[in-house]
């Protein structure tokens, strides 16, 4: 494993963070070294000793910031949002790694799709979401390439990271792999060969998601190996130090929040309005626990193992006997099992996997409509927090979840209405911003959505793919 890089740096790298002379700290992580980290060191540790030092001066002629390669890309208001789209992929493509210069960058033998902005590597979970785009557009020598990158992960460091830097190697995102392989397969002109393809990989993920680490009496939750601050915001997380030093597990939780994707979010926290208050590693998600009861049907029907058909049956009864509460589907914390009391748009998970009865279906389906839908989408949380994965920001990935968990259960006239109004909310924007972003704010679509440790990105890899394929589904069902 690529040793961090705040120990290839050491003071220069904390020096650098705490400068404040950079507003994204991610930037800083990023940047491409022009020698070997030690030489870098070296020459530091001997300029910085000078009277008339400049340590902005030293950053630029040592490293080299990240290029990002869509700003290149020319809207043309002529084009409808889905011709935009198709004209954009090819400045989110990147060719396989051949890196000429140290950085914290995993370098991956195939090519990949980023999701743009600040975000100039491949992300797990986004990579799914991106997919479905990427399949209707025809580009599904590009989806390969990521299939076998993440297997390639899987082989090397024993699991799909976060994404392909050398501080996410420590923790996951949520397990997709098995939804962007069955959904590739499905593609194919011989699924047969695409699954029995991926099996060693998805086998070996399984195994990676019920470690111990993982796995508290049966039920996952999410983790992460380090306990210090995230690499890529290093100095806001110094800012939590004296929580930290209360707290030891701080840090842990903060990263395991990154793993869950929802960074940051009143799910993980005692008390919605601090996110001091963070204990991600101590409630068993839904939505986590939904995505491994798929894992576990898909490998048994791939590979006709009884252990894998055990695991599911026993994973299904917790989804529908332990997750659903008199208020529906919720997040438990794990040493009383008793729910969290935050409704959220995970609740839709265990209908998007099949693992909902028909009654528990029908009533997360009037939650839905009676709370979560909003003029623009279904909102993530009803809670105001501050925090990105909270009102009043609404999220391309959980759209696609809860329009297609709906569906599967008979709901199809909401399905079509989330996906109707999510529509609606992306061509908002792109008729006022000439763009795709990050998330959107269902409340009041017209106005960007706000919260959480940096600005609104654009691109934007998800909200492009579930777009187009929202798009397609609608007027497949149509007639429905």
């Amino acid at each position: 494993m690529m040793k961090p890089l705040d120990k290839e740096l050491a003071e220069l790298f904390v020096d650098l963070h705490t400068s404040g002379l950079w507003e994204d700290e991610k930037y800083i992580s990023d940047a491409e070294l022009l020698a070997p980290s030690a030489q870098v060191l070296a020459a530091y540790r001997k300029e910085k000793q000078s009277a008339d030092f400049n340590l902005k001066d030293f950053f630029y002629r040592h490293f080299v910031p990240v290029e990002t390669q869509e700003v290149d890309f020319q809207h043309d208001p002529s084009r409808s949002p889905e011709e935009h789209i198709k004209s954009l992929w090819p400045y989110l493509h990147r060719p396989a790694d051949k890196p000429e210069r140290p950085s914290s960058r995993f370098a991956l033998p195939f090519s990949y799709v980023v999701p743009g902005g600040r975000f100039q590597e491949v992300y797990y979970w986004d990579s799914y979401f991106t997919q479905l785009g990427l399949v209707k557009h025809g580009y599904r020598h590009w989806v390969s390439d990521i299939l076998d990158n993440f297997a390639y992960f899987i082989q090397e460091v024993g699991h799909i990271p976060n994404g392909n830097r050398s501080y996410f190697l420590s923790r996951s995102q949520p397990p997709f792999f098995a939804h962007m392989v069955h959904t590739y397969a499905q593609a194919a002109d011989e699924p047969i060969d695409i699954y029995e393809k991926y099996i060693p990989a998805l086998e070996a993920e399984y195994s990676f998601w019920a470690s111990e680490q993982r796995t508290t009496d049966g039920f996952s939750h999410y983790w992460d190996a380090r306990s210090t601050p995230r690499i890529e915001m290093y100095r806001t997380d110094l800012e939590w130090e004296e929580r930290a030093n209360q707290q030891p597990e701080f840090f842990q939780h903060l990263r395991a929040a990154c793993e869950s994707g929802w960074d940051f979010s009143s799910r993980w926290m005692t008390d919605p309005q601090d996110l001091g208050s963070t204990r991600t590693m101590d409630i068993a998600p839904v939505d986590l626990n939904s995505l491994l009861f798929y894992m576990e049907e898909l490998l048994h029907n791939l590979t006709g193992k009884p252990v894998y058909a055990q695991a599911a049956a026993k994973r299904k009864r917790k989804i529908q006997d332990v997750f659903f509460t008199e208020n529906g589907y919720q997040d438990v914390v794990l040493d009383t099992l008793q729910p969290t009391g935050v409704l959220s748009a995970a609740c839709c998970f265990p209908l998007f996997v099949g693992a909902a009865s028909q009654e528990q279906a029908d009533f997360t389906a009037r939650q839905v409509a009676d709370h979560l839908l909003k003029d623009g989408g279904v909102a993530t949380t009803l809670i105001h927090s501050g925090q990105q994965w909270d009102a009043p920001n609404g999220w391309a990935p959980l759209q696609w979840v809860a329009v297609q968990g709906l569906a599967k259960y008979g709901h199809i006239k909401l399905a079509q209405e989330i996906a109707k109004r999510w529509i609606r909310s992306c061509e908002i924007i792109y008729e006022a911003k000439g763009k795709f972003v990050e998330k959107y704010n269902v409340f009041e679509p017209e106005n960007l959505s706000t919260g959480g440790e940096y600005n609104v990105q654009d691109g934007f890899g998800w909200s492009n793919g579930v777009y187009v394929a929202l798009l397609h589904w609608l007027k497949e069902h149509e007639a429905v």
